[in-house]
């Protein structure tokens, strides 16, 4: 639990009271059937999933690509046509529907599994749907299907809690964003991974949300951290300032822009998911494309 009673963007936790009796009642007599229709699915976007990317932080697919996978296999739901699927494959549609029809809740859900690893997986209800099992443990069945509360996922307590397991999960350097003060409230990290791009972090609308939720204050500790390497700054504010972005002089007008802006959009009240937040992760997406050609060398 983050401590905060609005249910943050893909946050991993049960939506409402009402979700257990529909699970019940809709989805645990027919877990073969869906676990067929989500095998299906796999089977389906798979070669267009690895077509578009074949390899991710060195390894190929479907290694470390979760958000992919679930986030294809929730648009193929909203488009799927019954009668196209296998018969088993069909029944779990046909025992999905009432479920939503009723009220059951259903999304990609992120957060951290067993304590040790970023995951994306779907919520259906109180059902742990893990449809990219293999992209966190190569041998694994591509598909999972258990209570969420047996599941081990637990929602980011904060940015430091991101920046520990970025630095392990990733083998990454991480620092506070000094250099995209604008950015930083709700992107206060800079993550440097070792044969991948420098990028500002995090882009996931939890942590946007997360930030908001708590006033700034968990992007205001991060930021209190020591700057930017000066190599690191430069090469990135360089490249930044061609496609016309105003930066910092140095890291530690950074720093300090940073913090004031923090303070700013807590004294003003900005809310999760609000027009703010919106515009901040589109900004942020444009940023860390314009970052993709600064590699960081392997040591």
């Amino acid at each position: 639990m983050t401590g905060i009673d609005v249910l943050l963007p893909n946050e991993p936790r049960i939506a409402d009271d009402r979700q257990r009796t529909l699970t019940e009642r809709h989805l645990l007599p027919a877990l073969g059937p869906l676990r067929a229709l989500f095998l299906h699915l796999r089977t389906q976007l798979d070669p267009q999933l690895a077509a578009r990317q074949s390899v991710k932080l060195g390894m190929p697919y479907p290694h470390g690509q979760s958000l992919e996978i679930a986030s294809a296999i929730q648009a193929a739901l909203n488009n799927l046509d019954p009668d196209t699927l296998p018969p088993n494959a069909a029944e779990g549609i046909a025992a999905l529907v009432p479920f939503l029809m009723a009220g059951g809740d259903a999304r990609v859900t992120w957060g951290v599994r067993h304590g040790a690893q970023f995951h994306n997986a779907l919520l259906l209800g109180t059902l742990y749907v893990d449809v990219a099992q293999d992209a966190a443990a190569p041998h694994a069945a591509p598909v999972a299907l258990l209570p969420f509360a047996d599941a081990g996922m637990v929602p980011l307590r904060d940015h430091r809690h991101f920046a520990l397991l970025a630095g392990r999960c990733w083998e990454a350097q991480v620092y506070p964003n000094h250099l995209l003060p604008e950015l930083a409230p709700y992107a206060p990290l800079i993550v440097l991974i070792p044969g991948a791009s420098l990028r500002l972090e995090s882009d996931a609308a939890y942590m946007a949300g997360l930030a908001a939720a708590g006033g700034f204050a968990s992007p205001a500790r991060v930021l209190e951290g020591a700057t930017l390497p000066e190599e690191a700054f430069r090469l990135a504010a360089g490249l930044l300032q061609q496609a016309g972005i105003a930066m910092p002089t140095d890291p530690a007008a950074g720093r300090l822009r940073a913090l004031e802006l923090c303070a700013r959009y807590r004294d003003q009240g900005r809310r999760p998911g609000d027009a703010y937040q919106r515009a901040a992760l589109e900004r942020l997406a444009h940023v860390n494309t314009l970052l993709q050609p600064l590699v960081v060398s392997r040591a």
